[in-house]
């Protein structure tokens, strides 16, 4: 099974031997053991300031996205989430008491979700969102900026920035984000920066982030070269198997498959694909198949063909889809996947190159 379902691979050999040294050294560090470090440790601030674009002085240490989102729910009455989007902070929002509504990029930047500026928080992903790789550009990151400056609170979720770049968040904007797109769950870190930040989540900061020895330890393997070893190997992989997946769907079904930043696409589907037949007629009965059905239908049978994906309905799309992960396959594998795609009566895509829109 070949598995693009969002596990993010293992590391390269020297990338994990790197870790474990640089682990050790900040466990015999004696004084990351005593003496806390509110803000985060200073070796991985400045690391992260500097990877990311980041003001260190603005940049403050947390557990994991959820954690940073935490802060905004507790602080701010209602919170404009974009659709589609990562599910996770959904209960994290909600659970903390914000009011949470939902809205393309397109209703947020035209300010169409009504609150007081002073009591919203406006939460958006780039680059490269989850499920669907898109990224703020050009008039839609000027627009950004004059929320912030018309008063409403900003966060850009810029976890994927260390698969396809950082273009500096958006001014005015807050930055979240997490490493754990980088190994799993495991790493259990992320930050938030932006003027104020460190005060305003200091009741989370008091018992929610991780040990300042694996702060120390991240910030180590980031200073001496580890993010360079994983943009040689993992980081890399995911770019090639994402050309190889859309070179195969142009080069071997014409299908021009968009370009997506970070390692997750949308897979459109039909609709009409799992309409049923009249038992007499044979035609198509008017009645269609719910998205739920739809995506169900097609990760059963990606399965059948030897590929793990996505509903993309888990992430508020507002049509079916599947969402695929470049996270570990080569690009032989990214090939298959693209004819699998190409040749399904369930996807949307064929009919490009039939002269459909």
């Amino acid at each position: 099974m070949i598995d693009l379902s969002g596990s993010p691979a293992p590391w390269p050999e020297e990338a994990t031997r790197l870790w474990a040294d640089r682990v050790g050294q900040a466990a015999r560090q004696t004084d990351l053991w005593t003496v806390p470090a509110p803000r985060g440790d200073e070796v991985l601030r400045a690391a992260l300031a500097t990877q990311l674009g980041l003001p260190e002085d603005q940049l403050t240490i947390t557990s994991s996205l959820r954690a940073t989102a935490l802060t905004y729910a507790r602080r701010f009455g209602h919170v404009v989430l974009e659709r589609p989007t990562y599910p996770g902070v959904v209960p994290v929002l909600a659970g903390a008491g914000a009011q949470v509504t939902r809205a393309s990029w397109d209703e947020l930047l035209k300010g169409a979700f009504g609150g007081e500026p002073w009591d919203t928080v406006l939460w958006l992903t780039s680059p490269g969102r989850n499920p669907d790789g898109r990224t703020l550009r050009g008039q839609e990151r000027a627009r950004v900026a004059e929320l912030a400056a018309e008063g409403h609170r900003v966060v850009v979720n810029e976890t994927y920035a260390w698969f396809c770049g950082h273009a500096g968040t958006p001014a005015g904007a807050d930055s979240a984000g997490t490493l754990h797109k980088l190994r799993g769950v495991g790493a259990r870190l992320g930050w938030m920066a932006g003027p104020g930040c460190f005060e305003e989540a200091f009741p989370e900061l008091l018992g929610t982030p991780p040990s300042p020895v694996w702060q120390r330890a991240w910030g180590l393997f980031f200073r001496d070269g580890g993010l360079e070893l994983l943009r040689e190997g993992l980081l890399a992989e995911v770019d090639a198997a994402k050309a190889a997946f859309r070179d195969r769907l142009a080069s071997a079904h014409g299908i021009d498959f968009p370009a997506f930043d970070g390692p997750n696409a949308l897979i459109p589907l039909d609709p009409r694909a799992g309409r049923t037949r009249a038992p007499t007629t044979g035609q198509p009965e008017d009645s269609r198949p719910t998205t739920e059905q739809l995506e169900e239908s097609a990760l059963a049978a990606f399965h059948e063909e030897g590929f793990k994906v996505v509903a993309a309905r888990h992430f508020d799309t507002e049509q079916p889809a599947l969402r695929a992960t470049f996270f570990g396959i080569g690009a032989a594998e990214a090939a298959r996947f693209a004819d699998v795609v190409a040749r399904s009566p369930r996807t949307a895509l064929r009919l490009r190159c039939q002269g459909h829109t």
